[in-house]
């Protein structure tokens, strides 16, 4: 009896985490690939990879394709992006990217993100106003990336809105046009 008891608690207790992510949106990778890149990126939010000894780093969409272009010889640009930003792959340094602009993630909110399922993490550091997340204020800047971050690997977007002052989530399908 005491056995079963063990591992329903167990269970319980894996159920009420945060272990799983979500992959980024395929429609975001597809088009950021096929780009012309002769106009300025219309995906105006911050994307992360995974650098050398557990550090990330938030990059714009430019900045992954010089690092592409200067480090990767034998993948797609949608193969890159689809390991990178789903975490599968680290990335390299360069001229684009150096050991100084990766970050550890703070532990408080890593660990607050790992004890905690996705809805009570968004809770914690967000208010939910008139249906859209706005991340609440006094956060440092380590803070805010390490947030951002755990909203990144389950396919949501933190985006500035500088006329304003406040970061607000986004959901992938916010970033398509309705047809």
């Amino acid at each position: 009896m005491f056995r079963y008891t063990i591992i329903v608690f167990v269970l319980l207790s894996a159920c009420s985490r945060n272990a799983k992510t979500a992959d980024i949106d395929p429609r975001i990778i597809n088009e950021m690939s096929h780009d012309d890149r002769t106009t300025p990126s219309r995906f105006d939010i911050d994307f992360f990879v995974r650098c050398k000894d557990g550090k990330v780093a938030m990059l714009n969409e430019p900045a992954l394709w010089g690092i592409y272009r200067e480090n990767e010889k034998n993948m797609s640009y949608e193969k890159f992006l689809d390991l990178t930003l789903n975490q599968k792959k680290s990335v390299e340094e360069s001229s684009i990217l150096n050991a100084s602009d990766c970050v550890l993630l703070d532990q408080q909110i890593t660990h607050y993100y790992q004890s905690h399922n996705l809805k009570d993490f968004l809770l914690e550091y967000f208010t939910n106003e008139n249906n859209s997340w706005r991340l609440r204020d006094g956060y440092s800047k380590s803070q805010t990336i390490s947030i951002s971050y755990y909203c990144f690997i389950n396919n949501k977007f933190l985006q500035y809105d500088d006329y304003i002052g406040i970061y607000t989530l986004i959901e992938p399908y916010e970033l398509f046009p309705k047809t």
